[in-house]
């Protein structure tokens, strides 16, 4: 268990982003917010096994309504009593009965191991999905999901703390730096990969950068995951990001015979950048909102309060 887990004394690098205490502090504050951070579709909590309808259609346990008899209908399934006053043969059919399930998409690549104030941007994206986890496990949802590191590591969706371990060990894991040209799955690709693995009904929560992510691409692949679940999304950024730091640069170009120099005290250059990078913070933002999907920015700065106050604004 998280709890069990041993402290010991790796250089910062080598150590779990969170370690027991922090995972445990963490679990009594999510149980102690006074709502829900899974909202779903239909704004409900679900604390105890099958309160929640599935539109899988089958022999569940709440009865749906009647309709005509059709070849190939059960015997069983026959509503006598409304033959006997209509005359005529109904069939009654059921809702089953399935619980919802919660997944994650964490981004933990090269653009989330920094941060210049307070923690690093995969640190509070670590925080935040372990609230949203431990209340679905306060609420008996099964939790799992996708942790983007070097490589994609599928967690399947499991009720219970025992089952869940594995997923808290892979998203507080250490961060060493990784060189920012490392190999590693494209973000667009990996939502493809999201719509095979995500059953319809599940509460989706992706929390990254999205430096990588291509709008016009990645746009028809979350509408069809936001027409299929319940998502939600978290941009992490460092202040540092919207704006040039002050001083002379090299920035390697494989496509130049030299490195780059990039002078960040020239006004004009700090402009142009903002101008970009406020540019692609609109594409990003209409990209989600197009699809139905709320984007809430949080920085490496923010507490974790003020961004899980955020759901409720």
């Amino acid at each position: 268990s998280w709890r069990h887990w041993r402290d010991s004394n790796p250089p910062i690098t080598q150590r779990p982003l969170l370690d027991a205490g922090e995972l445990q502090n963490l679990s009594r504050y999510a149980q102690s917010l006074p709502r829900s951070l899974l909202t779903f579709q239909q704004q409900a909590v679900h604390p105890l096994l099958g309160e929640t309808l599935s539109p899988f259609r089958g022999h569940g346990f709440e009865f749906e309504e009647n309709r005509p008899c059709q070849p190939g209908d059960e015997q069983r399934l026959i509503n006598w009593r409304l033959y006997a006053r209509s005359g005529e043969m109904y069939t009654k059919v059921f809702t089953e009965e399935r619980r919802p399930r919660m997944s994650l998409m964490v981004d933990r690549r090269a653009n989330m191991r920094f941060g210049t104030r307070r923690q690093l941007k995969v640190t509070l994206a670590a925080k935040i999905a372990a609230c949203y986890a431990f209340q679905a496990q306060q609420q008996s949802l099964a939790v799992g999901g996708l942790i983007l590191d070097e490589g994609p590591a599928w967690f399947d969706p499991a009720p219970g703390e025992t089952a869940m371990q594995p997923l808290l060990q892979a998203l507080v894991a250490p961060c060493p730096p990784l060189a920012f040209d490392s190999p590693g799955a494209d973000l667009t690709e990996l939502l493809q990969q999201l719509l095979l693995h995500t059953p319809a009904g599940c509460f989706l929560l992706l929390l990254s950068d999205f430096h990588d992510l291509d709008p016009a691409t990645a746009s028809p692949l979350l509408q069809e995951l936001a027409e299929r679940n319940t998502v939600e999304a978290i941009q992490i950024l460092d202040p540092a990001e919207p704006q040039l730091p002050a001083g002379d640069f090299l920035i390697e170009d494989p496509a130049a015979p030299q490195p780059l120099r990039l002078d960040g005290r020239d006004p004009a250059q700090q402009d142009r950048y903002r101008e970009r990078f406020d540019r692609q913070q609109s594409l990003l933002r209409d990209c989600f909102e197009q699809s139905g999907i709320p984007l809430r920015v949080c920085s490496t700065t923010d507490k974790l309060k003020a961004c899980l106050a955020q759901h409720d604004a």
